[in-house]
């Protein structure tokens, strides 16, 4: 059959299935307060939806172009800047990933920062993967956490996706922790724990959502979430935390947040899987190690 006998053309098809994405996106955005336009394409080709918060302004979006590692610092659009100097930071095979390394003796494992902006509720979403462990002192660590630097020493929220780094309970983790000056903790809450389990070398998109006194942390079939009033506390940091394989991170994004108003209507079906946690008092014995 040729394209006159179909009686449309490949041009006014494609114009067509476009009219077609574009409608379908404004019933979205409508309907659930999502964006077709501003979500991202996952590795698996599954859209990432905020469902606690809404997008508002994006703060900043790092595909991976600038340079990190030392002292070295990236600056993004207005005021907000990343560092990456604890561990090793260098390119992978693709120049726009990131791979982080880390050996005995070098401090503190490999951490990035995001910094110089504030906001009292975030989303972040980071595109990431775990390397293969073939050191006896390997771990694989995913971290995201939200501070108030220098007012607070330690987390508002910290989210953890922690195969086996005995810093802290391997799980699908949210931790509130605060601590004095001498870093004396005044505050350590295990907020949730669910189990975790990765495959090394497949890509992840680890999602945080920070509003009012809630915290909702998923990746993939992955969720935790958290109720309290400590995470109302401001925050002007956002720092991503890697293990002791490498890591790579493909793509970070973060926006400024708003209270999503369909969240009470979807909370109990986007929670069903979540096993029941009760926040406590945090009293992991962490292993007296100076290199971290």
């Amino acid at each position: 059959m040729t394209r006159k006998q179909t009686g449309m053309a490949r041009p006014q098809l494609h114009v067509l299935q476009s009219l077609r994405l574009a409608a379908l996106c404004l019933f979205m955005a409508t309907g659930s307060g999502s964006a077709c336009a501003d979500e991202p394409a996952t590795d698996e080709g599954q859209a990432v939806a905020p469902v606690l918060a809404k997008r508002g302004k994006l703060i900043l979006e790092d595909d991976g172009s600038l340079e990190r590692g030392g002292k070295t610092v990236g600056k993004f659009a207005g005021t907000t800047r990343l560092r990456a100097g604890a561990g090793l930071w260098n390119r992978a095979v693709d120049p726009k990933i990131w791979r982080s390394t880390w050996n005995k003796g070098l401090g503190h494992t490999p951490v990035a920062s995001y910094q110089g902006f504030n906001a009292d509720s975030l989303i972040i979403e980071v595109t990431f993967r775990y390397g293969v462990i073939s050191e006896p002192w390997h771990t694989q660590c995913f971290r995201i956490a939200v501070d108030d630097r220098p007012n607070v020493t330690g987390h508002i929220v910290s989210a953890w996706a922690n195969p086996n780094n005995d810093f802290i309970e391997s799980g699908f983790l949210l931790q509130h922790i605060r601590k004095q000056k001498d870093k004396t903790i005044i505050e350590d809450m295990l907020l949730d724990q669910q189990p975790v389990s990765i495959q090394p070398e497949v890509w992840y998109t680890a999602t945080l959502e920070v509003v009012g006194d809630e915290a909702l942390f998923r990746m993939g079939n992955h969720v935790a979430y958290a109720k309290a009033e400590q995470i109302r506390m401001p925050k002007n940091l956002v720092s991503l935390t890697m293990g002791t394989t490498w890591h790579e991170i493909k793509r970070v994004r973060i926006w400024r947040a708003e209270a999503n108003p369909s969240w009470p209507a979807q909370k109990s079906k986007v929670l069903e899987s979540r096993k029941k946690f009760t926040p406590t008092v945090h009293n992991h014995k962490k292993i007296d190690n100076t290199e971290r």
